[in-house]
């Protein structure tokens, strides 16, 4: 038995829909990109990593793209302008942080982005301009998963979170599945010491006044959210031979 030949009509009708899918798959991806993280500052010992270059030294005006991991020494710190992704986070000494994802899309309405930080180690300072409803920003840490919108915060791998304005959500790894710990500003997330003992839990209090952030301040002209000057290393210790009583050389 025969097959019936689809009529032109039907064809005709057939490839107009796939054309017309495949210019919006098309117009979808124009509109999608990967962000990237531009270098504004460095201070001290400071590199990076990528699959391609392994690690190098990281410079001002490197630009890093998602994937990439960047890590600072000793009374070092960097500062990263994300655009649109961000705008700002700056790494203190003895972090390392990874870019795990940054893209946008531009949607004709708004501009819907997703930002993704692992904290391996140390401690990021930055802040984050309001979002779309459909973007995600959130920093991974050992102990937490936290999402932000609209907020300056501090973050450290150890678990203690700053949040000096907006709000923070925290997920705690090692908490009840699905507990949520909000914390707003001037309040700070405090993990249990021991996450290992039966119903420790975290707290979330005031930030202690001895606890001195460096607050974020943003220039109104260009809407970037500039963070303090970073602190200058310290001054080499002189060392002074006990045999000649001179300068050690």
């Amino acid at each position: 038995m025969k097959t019936p030949m689809k009529s032109p009509k039907y064809f005709s009708k057939w490839l107009t829909c796939v054309l017309t899918a495949s210019a919006l798959i098309g117009i979808s991806a124009a509109n999608a990109a990967d962000g990237r993280a531009v270098i504004r500052a460095v201070r001290g010992t400071v590199e990076y990593f990528t699959t391609r270059d392994g690690w190098k030294p990281l410079r001002v005006g490197t630009v890093l793209g998602p994937s990439a991991l960047i890590r600072t020494g000793v009374n070092s710190g960097t500062d990263l302008f994300l655009g649109e992704n961000g705008p700002t986070v700056r790494l203190l000494a003895e972090t390392t942080l990874g870019l795990d994802k940054l893209s946008l899309e531009r949607t004709g309405v708004d501009v819907v982005i997703e930002t993704f930080l692992d904290l391996q180690k140390g401690t990021i300072q930055g802040n984050v301009k309001p979002l779309a409803a459909a973007s995600k920003y959130e920093v991974k840490t050992p102990l937490t998963r936290c999402e932000i919108r609209g907020t300056e915060y501090q973050i450290s791998a150890d678990g203690k979170h700053h949040v000096i304005r907006g709000s923070l959500i925290i997920f705690y790894i090692f908490g009840p599945p699905g507990a949520r710990y909000p914390v707003n500003a001037g309040q700070t997330f405090v993990p249990p010491a021991d996450h290992t003992v039966p119903g420790a839990r975290p707290t979330v209090r005031p930030t202690l006044p001895d606890e001195q952030l460096l607050w974020a301040i943003i220039i109104d002209d260009d809407e970037l959210w500039s963070l303090p000057p970073l602190p200058p290393p310290p001054e080499p210790l002189e060392f002074i031979s006990p045999g000649s009583g001179r300068p050690a050389q």
